[in-house]
């Protein structure tokens, strides 16, 4: 007597070689079914960097401006206003959208709404660099000791950051750099480059 352990492998194995060696089971049609998942090996080796991240940019350095001592290195009215203000701290938020090595992300000053947009793309060695493609029209308006004035328009902004994680990043830092056109009374076309720090910018 055939055990029914013996019956059930003979059925398995008919099955398997009807599934295997043709292209049909009990006369109906097989379908081949493609895998789905990650495009290939490397995707699953990305840093997943998109999300919402917050925290404190510092303003710690500013080069440019106007006046007379801007040939000599020495920031002037528009400069000076920044310089009075180094080592202040704002709140910003970076959202970034990642596709890919490939990155969209917008920044966003809690303090006082400027915002740009970027793109960029993951580096090397847990890093990645941001280059923006606009940024917002507000303006910021100085008044300088003298009686001058000045609007300063931001009209662009690069990020350089370092991230802590290969494959899950909990903590970003580095540099952020904001290039504002400077206009007014007395002045001349030119410009003012601000820079930020940040230490630790983590999702929320």
């Amino acid at each position: 007597m055939i055990s029914r352990a013996a019956l059930f492998a003979g059925l398995f194995a008919a099955v398997m070689a009807t599934t295997s060696c043709g292209d049909s089971v009990n006369g109906i049609p097989v379908t081949p079914v493609a895998p789905t998942g990650p495009s290939s090996l490397s995707d699953l080796l990305l840093p997943r960097l998109g999300g919402n991240w917050y925290g404190e940019f510092i303003l710690n350095g500013v080069a440019g401006g106007t006046g007379p001592a801007v040939n000599a290195g020495v920031t002037g009215c528009d400069g000076a206003s920044f310089a009075q203000v180094l080592g202040e701290k704002n709140e910003y938020t970076l959202s970034i959208t990642q596709s890919g090595s490939d990155l969209t992300a917008k920044m966003v000053s809690a303090f006082n709404g400027l915002a740009c947009e970027y793109t960029g793309r993951v580096g090397s060695e847990q890093t990645f660099v941001l280059h923006a493609e606009q940024c917002t029209q507000k303006a910021l308006n100085l008044a300088c000791q003298n009686g001058n004035s000045r609007v300063l328009d931001l009209v662009g902004s690069s990020v350089t950051a370092r991230f802590d994680d290969p494959i899950n990043p909990r903590v970003i830092s580095g540099t952020a750099a904001h290039t504002y056109n400077v206009t007014g009374s007395g002045t001349v076309g030119s410009a003012l480059v601000a820079t930020q720090s940040f230490q630790s910018l983590t999702r929320r």
